[in-house]
C-alpha cells in the first residue's frame, strides 16, 4: 500500500473508535480544535439566533434517538480533542447553519463543493460493478487533516468500512465503501428546506454499517427524515447506480440508472429546486459547467471510463470556466483530494492534493478481513 495519503485503522465499538482519533495522530490534535473553532467563529451571526440553537438541540436529540452509533462516534471525537459535544455537533452541522443565516458570504469565504459520480463498469451480474468517484472541494485547513480511515466494530461481524474524511470528523465523512461493495459520496448543496432528520454526514456512514447494496440503501433513505441539503451518489458491487437529493419537506429526489449519474453542487429536482440557496460563489458559478464538463464524458461512449480516463476527467481544467478540478483562489476552497471507488475490486484510488498533480494511492478492503493490503 502507498502510504503518500495518510492512513488510520480504527478498531471497536463508535465511542472507542472516536476516541482514537486523536490518540493515533497526537500531532494533529491542535490542527483539529483549530478547524473546529474557526469554524464556529464564521458562523457566530447565525448561532446568537434562538431559532438556529433550539435546531441544534433538535438535531442533538435525534441524532441520540435515531442513531446511537454516530452519536457514541461523535462524543468520542469530542472527548478525544478536548472539545464541547455541542461544540462538535454545531460544527458539523455547519453548511446547515450557514444556510439558516441566508445572507451571501463574503468575498474571502469558503465554500464546500465536490463534483460526483457514478458509472456501471459492465453488465449486470455479480461481479460487474460500478465506478464511483468525487472530487473533494472543501475547506484548505481539512488538507492536513484528510485521512484514509479503515472503520471495523466486532458487532457489525465481517463488515468494514473504508472512507475518506478528516480528523475531527465522524465515519463516512466525504465518502466511503463497505466490503459489501456499497459506495457512497456527497455533494454540497444549499438549501432553505432545513429541519430535523438525518445529517447527511452521518447518513452516509449509517448506509454504508446497514446496507449491502444500492437498492437497501435506497430503501433507507426514503424511509427517513432528513435534515434537508446536499446529494448523495452511490454505486454497488452489482453495478447499480443511483443519485439523490436530499431536503427536509419534500422527500428524497432519487435517479436510477442502468449507465451513470452524476452530481455538482444544484439540484435537479424540481421539487428541490425552489429552496436552492446559491451561495454566490465561484464554486456556485461553476456547478453547472463541470457537471456538463461530466456528463459529457460519461455519455460519450458505450464503454465505461477506464481508470485512467476517470482520472483524467477528474483532472481537467477548462480555461473557459467549469474546471473540474479545482484551484483555491482567494480563499475560496479547492479541489483536496479525488476519490475513485472500484465497487467490483473493491478498491479506492485517492489523490492526495489535487487530481492534476496525479499523485495516487491505491487502498483496498478484502472481504475476507476488512483489512487494507
Amino acid at each position: 500500500m502507498n502510504d503518500t495519503v495518510p492512513f488510520m485503522s480504527l478498531l471497536g465499538t463508535a465511542l472507542t473508535r472516536g476516541r482514537q482519533q486523536a490518540l493515533q495522530r497526537p500531532d494533529l490534535v491542535p490542527q483539529v480544535r483549530q478547524a473546529v473553532q474557526d469554524r464556529l467563529r464564521t458562523l457566530a451571526r447565525p448561532l446568537a439566533r434562538p431559532d438556529v440553537q433550539d435546531l441544534l438541540q433538535a438535531q442533538k436529540a435525534f441524532l441520540l434517538s435515531n442513531d446511537p452509533q454516530g452519536f457514541d462516534e461523535s462524543l468520542g471525537i469530542a472527548q478525544g480533542y478536548g472539545l464541547e459535544h455541542d461544540d462538535l455537533l454545531t460544527y458539523l452541522h455547519g453548511n446547515i447553519v450557514a444556510d439558516l443565516d441566508a445572507m451571501p458570504p463574503p468575498p474571502t469565504a469558503q465554500a464546500d463543493g465536490c463534483t460526483a459520480w457514478a458509472q456501471a463498469l459492465g453488465n449486470s451480474g455479480e461481479s460487474a460493478g460500478a465506478r464511483v468517484a468525487k472530487n473533494r472541494d472543501y475547506r484548505g485547513e481539512h488538507g492536513r487533516l484528510q485521512l484514509v480511515f479503515l472503520h471495523h466494530d466486532p458487532a457489525w461481524g465481517a463488515r468494514s468500512l473504508l472512507c475518506l474524511g478528516s480528523l475531527g470528523s465522524p465515519g463516512a465523512f466525504s465518502s466511503g465503501m463497505n466490503t459489501d461493495g456499497l459506495a457512497v459520496v456527497d455533494t454540497q448543496i444549499s438549501t432553505r428546506d432545513h429541519g430535523p432528520g438525518w445529517l447527511r454526514y452521518f447518513l452516509m456512514t449509517a448506509l454504508l454499517r446497514e446496507c449491502r447494496d444500492v437498492p437497501e440503501a435506497l430503501e433507507l433513505i426514503q424511509a427517513v427524515r432528513h435534515a434537508g441539503g446536499g446529494s448523495l451518489v452511490l454505486g454497488d458491487r452489482q453495478g447499480r447506480v443511483a443519485a439523490v437529493e436530499l431536503g427536509h419537506h419534500h422527500p428524497p429526489a432519487v435517479t436510477r440508472s442502468d449507465r451513470w449519474v452524476a452530481h455538482t453542487n444544484h439540484y435537479l429536482d424540481a421539487a428541490h429546486t425552489p429552496g436552492f440557496l446559491s451561495r454566490a460563489d465561484d464554486l456556485d458559478h461553476s456547478s453547472p459547467g463541470r457537471l456538463k464538463h461530466v456528463e459529457s464524458a460519461l455519455d460519450a461512449q458505450a464503454q465505461a471510463l477506464t481508470l485512467a480516463q476517470a482520472q483524467a476527467l477528474m483532472a481537467l481544467h477548462d480555461p473557459q470556466g467549469g474546471s473540474v478540478c479545482r484551484h483555491a483562489h482567494a480563499g475560496q476552497a479547492g479541489t483536496l483530494s479525488c476519490a475513485v471507488y472500484d465497487t467490483a475490486q473493491l478498491q479506492l484510488q485517492v489523490s492526495h492534493g489535487p487530481p492534476c498533480e496525479g499523485r495516487w494511492s491505491t487502498y483496498g478492503l478484502s472481504q475476507a478481513n476488512g483489512q487494507p493490503p
